[in-house]
């Protein structure tokens, strides 16, 4: 029973409840970017009433990072799992991620027509995660 990181590919199709959300983001965490970008990562606990109950889920959740300090300053689930345990336990963990300071591509630079009052300041990276259970 584990939480990944879903393997991320260019040309992968996304379908999301909230397709705005998916689109905050053209850049996809994949495990090139990662070894590059974060310092600071865990996987999410598979939260254990949904091992009991054997829920399994992917989704999409779209971090929002300040630049300068590589924090994360929102999670948006940008596609849920289907079940709220397990979009908390993403979310919970993935707001503790840290990037390399300086180093993530602005939100100006990713989506230029996009009005946003920190675009020079933040970046928007998508994560996606997978909680499956080893049979």
């Amino acid at each position: 029973m584990r939480a990944h990181i879903a393997a991320a590919t260019a040309g992968a199709l996304f379908i999301a409840t909230n397709i705005q959300c998916l689109a905050l983001s053209p850049v996809v965490l994949t495990p090139g970017y990662a070894q590059r970008w974060v310092t600071r990562s865990s996987m999410p606990e598979y939260p254990l009433a949904a091992q009991a109950h054997h829920i399994s889920g992917s989704g999409i959740f779209v971090l929002r990072v300040q630049i300068k300090s590589g924090r994360v300053k929102e999670v948006i689930v940008g596609r849920s799992t289907g079940h709220a345990v397990l979009d908390s336990a993403a979310v919970k963990t993935l707001r503790e991620w840290r990037f390399k300071p300086g180093v993530l591509p602005s939100i100006k630079e990713t989506l230029p027509k996009r009005q946003d009052p920190f675009a020079t300041e933040d970046s928007f990276i998508k994560v996606p995660i997978s909680f499956t259970q080893s049979r």
